[in-house]
């Protein structure tokens, strides 16, 4: 990386730190101030992605570094704009700090994309990927306030809680949904097929099938809130376990996680 780029990076970090520090010790003083600093790490954090997209020549998505920096972005911008009363902030800020941390002990270079990666296809179904990430990320948070709230709370409160829980299911799903649309129409442009049965693509399908659980549920069978949350939370923790395999373990791929653990498909 270069200096800018390292003292752009610094910055995010250390003004990630100090905003949960504020929200954990000093939630009250530190309300009026919240949207202010969170902008301000999103203007730095975007900086330094603009840097690093204009010297990879690609938007940084690709890599466990990348992919890292581009969702805590997400997370930061998502909570901006759709938790402006900093209700999740809480849990959101320091869950974006500690993704950008886990991605710090990979490979941070940059590097060029081959051939097959270079399209706007690709960079779109990434794209979504990470914005469904952002939005089940809330829904994770709601679901958890809802299962840990040990005085019970109003019945409009109580609602507006579940609303909030079901609409970022809605949207991560359709996000997820998108990515994977865009995924298999460039699958049949790279490959002739829709579907190669490659690893991430049926472990894709169990994530869907999570999410889709408690949707449907709610909609289909009229599911409690208590249900839709605990499935929820099931879902965020099998969609991180899923991810992690496809990191970790020795599956041949062609999708990008980390060149240095993760092995393509031999050309």
């Amino acid at each position: 990386m270069s200096d800018i780029e390292t003292i752009l990076l610094s910055i995010t970090l250390a003004i990630g730190i100090i905003l949960s520090g504020l929200l954990f010790f000093c939630k009250d003083a530190t309300r009026k101030f919240y949207l202010s600093i969170a902008s301000a790490i999103l203007l730095v954090e975007g900086a330094y992605i603009g840097i690093r997209w204009f010297d990879t020549g690609h938007p940084p998505m690709f890599g466990t570094f990348e992919a890292t920096l581009t969702a805590s972005w997400i997370l930061i911008l998502l909570s901006v704009f759709i938790d402006r009363k900093e209700r999740f902030a809480g849990f959101i800020i320091p869950f974006a700090l500690l993704t950008l941390l886990y991605g710090l002990k990979f490979d941070r270079s940059g590097k060029p994309l081959i051939i097959s990666e270079q399209s706007y296809w690709v960079y779109f179904h990434a794209l979504f990927a990470w914005i469904a990430y952002g939005f089940y990320t809330f829904s994770f948070a709601g679901a958890a306030l809802s299962i840990i709230q040990k005085k019970p709370a109003s019945d409009s409160q109580r609602e507006a809680l579940d609303e909030f829980i079901y609409r970022m299911l809605l949207n991560g799903f359709l996000a997820q949904t998108i990515m994977f649309v865009l995924g298999s129409y460039y699958s049949i442009r790279l490959h002739g097929s829709w579907w190669v049965w490659d690893p991430v693509e049926y472990l894709f399908v169990v994530s869907w099938c999570l999410y889709a659980l408690p949707i449907h549920g709610r909609i289909l069978y009229g599911w409690g809130a208590k249900r839709v949350a605990w499935l929820t939370v099931l879902a965020m923790a099998g969609t991180m376990l899923l991810y992690w395999g496809l990191i970790y373990f020795p599956f041949a791929t062609y999708h990008i996680f980390d060149t240095d653990i993760k092995s393509h498909y031999p050309s």
